[in-house]
């Protein structure tokens, strides 16, 4: 069963010693986790899950690449997703102009899921940005964004197993709590993890991409 975020905060005051067993964190307590467990997901992103983002204009349409950031909303146009995305491959847009109200931007799924969802996705609202990492289990290009405390985790089971402890390497770094050695190596294992299944990098596979996408036909929109 995937942990939840709730689960993940439970476990991490659990290994710091904060938290008896069968006890919950009380409201402030799992407000405060939470800012943290957002602020260490973030921080992996562009680090050990996948490349960093470079901003790339689109003033047509084109089919994405990995580690593009396009700037859209000069025209309408439809972005389509990497056809063959290795796992962790991450691809965003963002509305440099504020006009996506009067310039939408179609984002083709080309034939994965995205956002959970057999859909194409438009984004018509100005000032609108979303980045989006691949998960290659599912098949599905997951949103990046901050986590609510009742959802589960946005990661394989395998991996979300290893987010307790590294969360409580990161509260402990925050308020500097004491923290055994067992939890910090584990920790250290999972961050390892987190990069074997999303940061592997090919002699010939660069960080950036190369700057141009590639044109689409309106018509083949998919």
């Amino acid at each position: 069963m995937s942990l939840t975020v709730r689960d993940v905060i439970k476990r991490s005051n659990r290994l710091m010693g904060a938290l008896a067993t069968g006890d919950d964190p009380s409201a402030d307590e799992l407000a405060d986790a939470l800012i943290s467990y957002n602020s260490m997901v973030r921080a992996m992103f562009g680090t050990i899950i996948g490349p960093r983002l470079s901003a790339l204009t689109a003033a047509e349409s084109l089919t994405g690449e990995p580690g593009g950031l396009y700037q859209v909303g000069s025209a309408p146009i439809t972005l389509t997703l990497p056809a063959q995305p290795r796992n962790g491959a991450r691809i965003g847009v963002v509305d440099a102009n504020l006009a996506l109200a009067a310039n939408p931007c179609t984002v083709s799924r080309n034939g994965r899921l995205l956002e959970g969802a057999a859909a194409n996705l438009t984004l018509d609202t100005d000032g609108e940005s979303r980045i989006w990492f691949f998960r290659g289990d599912t098949g599905n290009w997951v949103r990046e964004a901050d986590a609510v405390v009742d959802e589960p985790a946005c990661f394989p089971d395998p991996l979300a197993a290893y987010l307790p402890d590294m969360l409580a390497v990161y509260l402990a770094g925050e308020f500097g709590s004491d923290i055994r050695p067992d939890v910090v190596a584990k920790a250290l294992e999972g961050r390892q993890a987190f990069a074997r299944a999303y940061a592997r990098r090919g002699r010939n596979q660069a960080d950036a991409p190369l700057g141009v996408g590639l044109p689409i036909a309106a018509a083949a929109q998919g």
